[in-house]
Parts: structure tokens; C-alpha cells; sequence
């Protein structure tokens, strides 16, 4: 009888003992963490700008939604502003377990930000839809970009903007469904 195959050095117990021990201020970053921290973090507080900015004129643009009939319209991109607002909170404490600060400084967002700030008079419906659907598909090549450029260096991360791309295309599919009839009662 065969005994079974040694398993590999990253998961013999000495070698992950030693490799957790080495660094422990660092938290939860190891060193089989292979991506470029610094470039991870810079990168993250481009999407928490761009999360914070979309989050903004999202609700910047449900207060300009008047009307009985657009209420369920404002109350979507409510919803959308505060799924923004959760989305910079996630990428403010990954960039926080990276061990760096995230930048929240209101003077630095429209620098940072890749959504870029827009508002219309009120009633332009078609306008606030296009302008938020833009900002919505802005969001998702960023991201779509953001986990390619993060690959398998960094798979929490990854994960985390996998799951920002999934609740930014659901938005731009039902504001892209709205732009199509802006006056039905929800886009």
C-alpha cells in the first residue's frame, strides 16, 4: 500500500505556520498575497471615489424626480445610492485590511472619481436615467478592468469587486430598461 502523495510546501503545517507568523500587524495579508499592495489600494480608492461620487448623483437625481407617478422611479435610484453607499463601505475596509487609509476626503473624490457628477432640471427623466446608466456602465468597465488587472494576485479582493461588477450591471439592466420607456412606473 502507497501512502498517500506529501502535499504541497504552502500547505505543509511548519511551512504555513511559519509563513503566518512572519508580519502579524499585517492582519490578514500574507505573504502568498502576491499582488503590489500599494497599486491594490490606490486602485480601490479610484472605485470608492467613483462609488461615492455615482452614490451622490443617484440621490441627487431622486430628489429631482417629482411626482406620483415617478415615486417608484425615485425610490429605485434611492435604492441605488444606498447599494452605492454599501459598495464604498466594502471597498473602504478591504482597502483598510490591505493596511492603508481610505480616502474619503471630499476634495480629492472629483479627482479620483471616473463617474463624473451630473444634474438635470427637474422632470428631465430621460436625462437623469441616461446620465445614471452611463455612470452604471463607467462603473462596470472599471471593474470589469479591476478584476482582470487583480487576477488570482489577491482572490478577496477579487472577489469583492466580482461582486460590485454583479450589483452594477443588475443597475444599468433596469436603468437600461427604463431609458427605453422613462415614463413606465419603475425603470
Amino acid at each position: 500500500m502507497t501512502s498517500p502523495p506529501e502535499p504541497p510546501a504552502v500547505l505543509r503545517m511548519r511551512e504555513v505556520r511559519d509563513r503566518a507568523l512572519f508580519d502579524l500587524d499585517d492582519g490578514p495579508v500574507t505573504p502568498s498575497n502576491r499582488a503590489e499592495l500599494k497599486a491594490v489600494a490606490h486602485l480601490l480608492n479610484v472605485l470608492l471615489a467613483s462609488m461615492i461620487v455615482s452614490s451622490l448623483q443617484y440621490e441627487q437625481h431622486a430628489l429631482l424626480v417629482r411626482g406620483p407617478s415617478h415615486r417608484p422611479v425615485a425610490e429605485f435610484l434611492y435604492g441605488c445610492a444606498d447599494r452605492d453607499r454599501a459598495g464604498a463601505r466594502l471597498l473602504a475596509a478591504r482597502i483598510a485590511q490591505l493596511g492603508f487609509t481610505a480616502g474619503h476626503d471630499p476634495r480629492h473624490l472629483p479627482a479620483w472619481s471616473r463617474i463624473t457628477f451630473q444634474t438635470f432640471q427637474d422632470g428631465d427623466l430621460t436625462g437623469i436615467v441616461t446620465q445614471d446608466l452611463v455612470g452604471a456602465r463607467i462603473l462596470i468597465q472599471s471593474l470589469q478592468e479591476a478584476v482582470r488587472w487583480v487576477g488570482a494576485d489577491d482572490p478577496t479582493t477579487r472577489r469583492l469587486l466580482e461582486r460590485l461588477l454583479e450589483d452594477k450591471e443588475a443597475q444599468a439592466g433596469e436603468l437600461s430598461a427604463g431609458l427605453q420607456n422613462p415614463e413606465r412606473a419603475h425603470p
